[in-house]
């Protein structure tokens, strides 16, 4: 679709405010996996020139859903409990179907692996349930005054081992 398609599609049906929220529910996968479900639209400073998401918008979309998910995990930023220190160590993106300027969607995250000191948290993105982006992104805990990777949290670890 072009996005004059785009336009035209969301022409008169550009979603409220409302439309913007974030739930936990399972994933719906194996066992149940929580996920954390971020409705939105695409913004503006999401796009490109051509109206279609620009592809590195998505990385703050995918950080914006992983802080979320440790949030309904039970993790709290630095003074209010911990927060784990989780750099990516490798990510991949797939793009499947475009999102244009005002296309509402829907973006689940959930841990979708763990191992002792890392963990994998994956990602799809739809449309009026058609995937648009899926994604991986693996991170490795590291203890806050050394940096070496240290255990996960527990919060992160449990996360992982509903699904097994």
């Amino acid at each position: 679709m072009t996005s004059e398609g785009h336009r035209a599609a969301g022409a008169g049906a550009v979603p409220g405010p409302e439309w913007c929220s974030v739930r936990f529910e399972p994933a719906g996968g194996p066992g149940d996996v929580p996920a954390i479900v971020v409705q939105e639209r695409v913004r503006l400073s999401d796009t490109d020139s051509s109206g279609l998401i620009y592809y590195g918008a998505v990385t703050a979309w995918l950080t914006r859903a992983q802080a979320e998910l440790y949030l309904a995990l039970g993790l709290r930023p630095c003074g209010l409990g911990p927060w784990p220190i989780t750099p990516v160590v490798n990510a991949n993106i797939s793009y499947h179907a475009q999102l244009g300027l005002a296309d509402p969607y829907e973006l689940r995250a959930w841990v979708d692996e763990a191992g002792t000191t890392s963990l994998t948290i994956a990602f799809e993105v739809t449309r009026a349930g058609t995937r648009c982006v899926s994604a991986r992104m693996t991170h490795v805990n590291l203890d806050p005054d050394t940096h070496r990777p240290a255990p996960l949290p527990p919060e992160l670890a449990a996360a992982a081992s509903r699904q097994r």
